[in-house]
């Protein structure tokens, strides 16, 4: 096995790794405790790295990106959310697509929507699943006709009519493009029947909610929109009626490692700034971090991240491969770098102590955080029960795998 990162990895990680100390970091809390969640949304930050080539990291680079590998996405994104959770998720939104804008989209699909998107400083993609009766749900454990997933598309000519509501969707409400979940035919599971329209913002019947006032990932937005009649044209549709039986295996592989790789640096965060404070912090005649309470809970942070990061890594390198075991390793390494991120930041608040809920220190925003995702990207329970049920199957390998 050789860990060795490439030297355009290094450059990608070393350049997110400048923009969250130099640019997020020194305003990170200040946006965080802004009280309108519009007003939350960073603007700047995103043109600023559309400047630099991290909003278009996953965009084919025949299209003007930088067409890197999931491996890459996960670097840049643990290096992003040490900075800030929420930023991560606004540009990880944009990359999980990366594999649909290659390979799932038609060659007229990308003449139509890609060009625009890369032009757009600021424009950002959103994906539509989640709605107010489907949640867990539609992350694949439970998958019947009578699955509470209300969001139809219905055949009209050489359209299809969209009716339907989505919650909590990341970058709902400020992204310029929208991979939406419906239901072509409602006789059949979700995974049957379930397709993807290609919804631009500026689309008739496309009608933009609310923001969701939050405690966490707060410079993110999470919306409700609703499609009323929305008539989309036919040539919008994404890889054919009943494209979710193929969705997550064959177009968005590195998903849930990439996801992992933005909490983790929630934790990486909470972890540098312990072990900074403890070196100040003089206690008992020297500094804490000389005291063994506290320096057992520094290891304890370090092998626990380093361990998740190695899971990640391996995740997105047998994604990038188009192994089928990726999948099953990633809702691993999801749930085991949420709960390593969320012990870490925890970790950090003992060692602060009754520092940790001050507003002078960012520890009580990366415990904030870390604990989102417990439940976001799929709660933890459905995905390790996902992942069980795979490793169950007759098909696994000798690993589980």
């Amino acid at each position: 096995m050789d860990f060795t990162l490439t030297e355009e990895q290094v450059r990608w990680r070393a350049l997110a790794r400048e923009f969250a100390e130099t640019v997020i970091k020194p305003d990170a809390s200040r946006r965080d405790r802004l009280p309108n969640a519009a007003e939350r949304i960073p603007w700047d930050w995103i043109r600023e790295a559309d400047r630099l080539g991290i909003r278009t990291l996953g965009v084919p680079k025949s299209f003007g990106g930088a067409g890197v590998d999931i491996l890459t996405m996960c670097l840049v994104g643990e290096e992003l959310a040490v900075g800030d959770l929420g930023f991560a998720v606004i540009m990880d939104q944009c990359w999980k697509m990366a594999n649909i804008l290659g390979e799932a989209m038609t060659p007229e699909q990308q003449r139509l929507f890609i060009p625009p998107f890369v032009k757009d400083a600021e424009a950002t993609f959103a994906i539509g699943f989640t709605e107010p009766g489907a949640g867990s749900d539609h992350q694949g454990y439970y998958d019947s006709a009578d699955i509470d997933f209300r969001t139809t598309a219905v055949r009209d000519g050489e359209s299809y009519i969209i009716n339907g509501t989505k919650r909590y969707v990341s970058n709902g409400c400020m992204a310029k493009l929208y991979f939406v979940v419906t239901r072509t035919d409602p006789t059949k599971s979700l995974r049957e029947g379930g397709s993807v329209f290609i919804v631009p913002s500026t689309t008739p019947g496309f009608r933009a909610g609310f923001f969701h006032e939050k405690s966490s990932q707060r410079l993110a937005t999470n919306g409700t929109f609703h499609l009323e009649n929305c008539r989309v044209p036919a040539s919008h549709l994404l890889g054919g009626e009943g494209l979710m039986a193929r969705l997550r295996g064959d177009y968005m592989p590195g998903s849930k490692a990439e996801a992992a790789a933005t909490v983790l640096g929630v934790g990486r965060a909470a972890y540098e700034y312990a072990m900074h404070y403890a070196k100040q912090r003089v206690q008992g005649g020297k500094p804490i971090v000389e005291q063994q309470a506290v320096a057992m809970m520094l290891g304890q942070m370090a092998m626990k991240l380093d361990a998740a990061r190695t899971q990640i890594w391996r995740t997105a390198w047998l994604a990038d491969r188009k192994q089928a075991e990726a999948r099953t390793l990633g809702l691993l390494a999801k749930v085991n770098a949420s709960e390593t991120a969320f012990e870490a930041c925890k970790l950090a608040s003992e060692i602060l102590g009754g520092a940790a809920i001050m507003h002078d220190h960012p520890v009580e925003k990366y415990l904030r955080d870390a604990a989102s995702f417990l439940h976001s990207d799929g709660t933890n329970q459905i995905c390790l029960l996902r992942a069980a049920e795979a490793l169950a199957a007759p098909t696994a390998g000798v690993y589980g795998f």
